[in-house]
């Protein structure tokens, strides 16, 4: 179910605007425009000069087969030169791919076996003082990213982990309410402990985050009784209309910032708008720009210290022209420019 996008209104120009603000308010529309020229200057500057230790993890797989759909996205990213452009802007890249532990391959159990691989390949990065970031067919790969921060934070108090969600669907569904029956739409569900407790408990690690330490950002097809679980939820959600707005954007930030000492970035490429390319099959309309998408990373950044990121979902037979591709990788190379290794963080 698509989530509704505000009306379209001609645009006032900046005299209506400031005509219009009450006493006070122009000094801090002023202020608010200053912090959004830092956050953009300091944004660049960052990636010109910071140099990040990388763990570049790629999970090929999709629903338990490997290198189809979903799953040959993270080859091809790295097939065009993921790994060459984060050296390019001076990251220390160590590459591991990762595979599941036995030959039989079913979606459940193979999925599983991917969260623990990830989760332990992901800690010792961790531990070497690397910053891991994933490239993933499925989105659920993440719950074994999360692990991994959970279990390699251990400065006294520890530190509460948060997450940031982008993605055009909710991602919030559990196996008594999916229509589907797909493990990958029940990912951010999982991250929570709303299901799948069993098997999440078996990855190293892994904690339910409290769902008030979740920002989701971008859904905007979930179905009927998936929206009713999130909206009745501690969850954060964002739909695009008011992801696009940099005040409600910052807001959520705030919010979670107030809650987490860092934080884990997920994006699922189906968040952006299929105008640039359709991520995968399931690319949905009236989703963000790329632009708006960095945007967003940088506002977190701004306000919390990126220990770790996904990049999931990337289907390259929608992208012949490979206009996502290029899209995913400028995304990368952002997060690898932003993201802060957890030990500097303690």
């Amino acid at each position: 179910m698509r989530g509704s996008s505000s009306a379209r209104t001609s645009r006032p120009r900046p005299s209506e605007i400031t005509a219009r603000l009450p006493d006070g308010a122009l000094a801090e529309l002023m202020r608010r425009q200053r912090a959004d020229w830092t956050l953009r200057e300091g944004s660049a500057r960052l990636s010109r000069v910071m140099s990040t230790a990388v763990a570049l993890l790629r999970a090929p797989y999709d629903s338990g087969h490997r290198g189809i759909r979903m799953g040959a996205g993270p080859e091809a990213l790295v097939a065009a030169g993921a790994t060459d452009r984060l050296r390019a802007r001076g990251h220390d890249v160590r590459e591991h791919e990762v595979e599941p532990t036995s030959p039989w391959r079913a979606e459940l159990r193979t999925a599983f076996e991917l969260h623990r691989q990830i989760a332990t390949t992901a800690a010792a990065a961790l531990a070497d003082g690397r910053v891991p970031l994933l490239l993933a067919g499925n989105c659920s790969g993440t719950i074994g990213m999360l692990a991994a921060l959970q279990a390699g934070l251990t400065t006294t108090p520890r530190l509460r982990v948060g997450l940031v969600w982008f993605d055009a669907h909710g991602d919030f569904n559990t196996p008594d309410i999916d229509p589907w029956g797909f493990l990958d739409g029940q990912g951010l569900a999982m991250a929570v402990g709303r299901c799948w407790q069993a098997l999440t408990s078996t990855v190293p690690g892994f904690a339910p985050l409290p769902e008030q330490r979740v920002l989701l950002v971008g859904a905007r097809a979930l179905d009927d009784a998936e929206e009713s679980a999130l909206r009745t939820s501690r969850v954060t959600w964002l739909p695009p209309a008011p992801a696009r707005d940099r005040d409600a954007v910052r807001a959520g930030v705030e919010q979670l910032a107030a809650d987490i000492d860092v934080v884990h970035v997920h994006v699922d490429l189906d968040v952006h708008d299929p105008s640039i390319a359709p991520a995968n099959s399931y690319a949905e309309p009236d989703g963000l720009t790329a632009e708006q998408v960095h945007d967003a990373v940088q506002q977190v950044a701004s306000q919390l210290p990126i220990a770790s990121a996904t990049l999931a979902s990337y289907d390259p037979s929608y992208d012949p022209a490979g206009r996502m591709r290029d899209t995913a990788l400028d995304l990368l190379t952002l997060l690898a420019n932003l993201a802060t290794s957890p030990q500097q963080t303690a």
